[in-house]
């Protein structure tokens, strides 16, 4: 069962200024903007890892920030942007390492969609970016992976296609997209706004710890909202009716 998500008038000090919006239908949310715009603490505020200064979060008809760290996390998992794993541990030690479940059997499923079967047994040290990555997108879907299997996880993803190839960024999103089909709620930010109008269903543009638009994706990406998101202009191109925006060379704002 889908978990509606209200944020209410949240600031958090030098970060988030009077941000609301709702996500009543389960699906794919994008959060777009540039470095600085506040979509990591926005993020963070929806997780309930940082509390904001003013405002609430509302879980259905729960306050996030009334509920321990330990009740949330059976229904809620957060990839961060960065990873740091100093101990020689493998794939799999990693994910039982991180994992409250403890459980000795990773999905076939999450290997699978992930391509992670022959990261199981590799060091993380020795590990690529991208394979880290995949790592800890698993270990945060694991963490919840009965919440998600009800329909009712809320996956919150700071930049998870950061650092995998094209054909892995592609599996992950359609599969986020074939997971939220089932009611869970994902929501993550992103730099490429391709992929963003490819995949999401909802799309929230920032800046400057603000809310400058949200809704729909096919409303709220155009020329006039990348431009002020962004500060640099866009072309829309079309091609088999589907659009593509493509940065215009030397049309900044700077």
């Amino acid at each position: 069962m889908s978990v509606p998500i209200t944020v209410n008038k949240v600031s958090l000090a030098g970060r988030l200024n009077n941000v609301s919006f709702s996500l009543i239908q389960p699906g794919v949310t994008c959060l777009l903007g540039a470095n600085g715009a506040g979509k990591s603490s926005l993020l963070m505020v929806l997780a309930g890892l940082a509390e904001p200064s003013a405002g609430e979060v509302l879980w259905g008809a729960t306050n996030v920030f009334n509920s321990t760290l330990s009740a949330l996390s059976g229904q809620r998992c957060y990839v961060a942007q960065q990873h740091s794993i100093q101990f020689e541990l493998t794939g799999y030690e990693c994910l039982q390492f991180l994992s409250p479940s403890q459980s000795a059997t990773i999905p076939g499923e999450l290997i699978r969609k992930l391509d992670i079967a022959d990261l199981l047994e590799k060091p993380v040290t020795r590990m690529s970016g991208g394979e880290m990555q995949r790592i800890m997108i698993s270990r945060a879907l694991l963490q919840v992976w009965p919440a998600i299997q009800q329909g009712s996880a809320i996956i919150v993803l700071d930049e998870p296609v950061q650092g995998l190839d094209i054909r892995h960024q592609i599996v992950l999103m359609k599969w986020l997209s074939a997971l939220a089909k089932i009611g869970n709620q994902i929501i993550m930010s992103c730099h490429d706004i391709n992929i963003a109008n490819t995949f999401a269903d909802t799309v929230l543009l920032a800046k400057s710890g603000q809310m400058l638009a949200y809704g729909p994706t096919s409303d709220v990406l155009n020329l006039s909202n990348l431009w002020l998101t962004f500060d640099c202009q866009f072309e829309c191109l079309l091609k088999d009716d589907q659009r593509y925006f493509v940065p215009i060379k030397n049309k900044t704002a700077f």
